[in-house]
């Protein structure tokens, strides 16, 4: 009885530290030498079909391997649902890694794009300027037939309709909402402490009608949950699908970067997530890509499963790549951008489609997605006090034409790396601060 109230008293504690943030989830991942890592659920059927067989004809009596490491398989597969993309499978347990870095090549990731602004973008000079470009006065018109359509369904006999300027001031009060935090939103028109930019613009009595008849789409083109193109995120596709396309409208830098990031929100709702590493845990989860500047080139929107809508020359390996790649379908391709992402994202069939597609890559890696032929250090050897903090081992393996290099790294803790483009080998040394010896190195 005192074990099992040990236990869970360890279960409540580190669930404490996830919650508040104190620990990564990072540090409960496995070391790779337990489990093993299948791209798609059709290899890991393949692997445990044939599990027997290959036990047999891969070892002896003295358990001895027998049968050399084939090369590296690359093969089309089924597609699945309605599109014919290849399916590529990696067989990862067979890779050769070598214990060798892996040679720079700086004229590989030359940049052959452009970040030019066009002429259009360079004429803006106000905010409001910048403003409508993003939210133009068609799109804005949109928002206004839309709302009033609702709003003459919703009470016929006398609706809440607006004009374009009444929604122009509307954006305008939540911009100011958003920089200026009241305890509520009627404490904005508060007679002794409102704030008077926002009283001077419009009654609360008209911006509580307002937020309550706003639409961007029509009711009645939503589809039914059981019709097979339902859309769960149907009442904002209008804004998803602008915004999307006047963001990309902007030069894509060389360097970007793909993580998720979350619309905090307090409202109850289904596709609502707890992401507990994050400054606002609650909310609406966004996969984005972004120059390394900050600025949103594309979004989606995680709304659960959805069909499959991949192209034609998409392969299938997996629901997270499979967003990965759709952020990443506005990327020119060839150009040598590079892309960075943490181990949520990286994997092996990922980073070689997009270094066919000529994107690079670099990231975090989870050691079991290597496979058991990496020999990289575990964490355990990694953390030992002789390893001097800074020492890396580096593995190298080549498939079909794409080199890439797996480095494990001491900082703080072990870090394991991924990239298709660069090694371990230092270019330039840095100097950081050490807080426990109080100098730099």
């Amino acid at each position: 009885m005192a074990e099992n109230n040990r236990r869970d008293g360890d279960i409540e504690f580190w669930l404490r530290q996830l919650e508040d943030g104190a620990i990564s989830e990072d540090d409960f991942e496995s070391d790779g030498d337990e489990l093993d890592f299948y791209p798609t659920q059709q290899d890991l059927l393949d692997v445990l079909e044939n599990d027997d067989d290959d036990g047999e004809a891969r070892s002896n009596d003295n358990n001895e391997e027998i049968i050399p490491d084939p090369p590296i398989v690359i093969a089309d597969a089924v597609p699945s649902n309605n599109n014919d993309a290849p399916v590529h499978s990696l067989d990862i347990q067979r890779l050769i890694w070598k214990n060798q870095p892996l040679p720079f090549n700086e004229n590989a990731i030359k940049f052959n794009g452009t970040e030019e602004y066009p002429e259009s973008l360079m004429n803006l000079q106000t905010p409001f300027q910048f403003f409508s470009y993003f939210f133009t006065e068609e799109f804005l018109s949109q928002f206004v037939t839309e709302t009033n359509n609702y709003a003459v369904q919703n009470k016929p006999d006398r609706p809440d309709v607006i004009t374009l300027g009444e929604l122009r001031k509307y954006l305008g009060i939540l911009i100011y909402m958003s920089v200026y935090h009241y305890p509520s939103v009627r404490g904005y028109w508060a007679n002794k402490h409102g704030f008077e930019a926002i009283i001077k613009a419009m009654p609360v009595n008209k911006f509580e009608k307002i937020r309550r008849v706003l639409h961007f789409n029509d009711n009645n083109k939503h589809l039914p949950i059981d019709h097979p193109q339902h859309d769960r995120l149907h009442k904002l596709r209008p804004v998803i699908e602008h915004l999307n396309t006047k963001f990309s409208s902007i030069p894509i830098s060389q360097r970007l970067s793909i993580d998720e990031q979350m619309c905090a929100t307090k409202m109850g709702h289904f596709l609502k997530q707890y992401l507990p590493n994050k400054p606002h845990k609650w909310g609406f989860k966004l996969f984005v890509l972004c120059s390394l500047t900050g600025f949103a080139y594309r979004f989606i929107i995680y709304a659960g499963k959805e069909k499959d809508d991949r192209l034609p020359n998409e392969p299938d390996i997996g629901v997270v790549s499979q967003t990965v790649i759709k952020l990443a379908r506005i990327i020119p391709r060839h150009a040598n951008h590079i892309i960075y992402h943490d181990n949520f994202y990286t994997t092996l069939p990922l980073m070689y489609y997009f270094a066919k597609e000529g994107i690079q890559c670099v990231g975090t890696v989870q050691r079991n997605r290597l496979g058991k032929k990496c020999k990289l250090p575990s964490k355990q050897d990694v953390m030992k006090k002789q390893v001097p903090r800074g020492s890396y081992v580096e593995y190298i393996t080549h498939i079909d034409g794409v080199d890439m290099s797996s480095v494990s790294w001491k900082d703080n803790k072990q870090v394991v790396l991924l990239s298709t483009y660069v090694g371990a080998e230092p270019i330039q040394s840095i100097e950081r601060y050490i807080k426990l010896s109080k100098f730099k190195q």
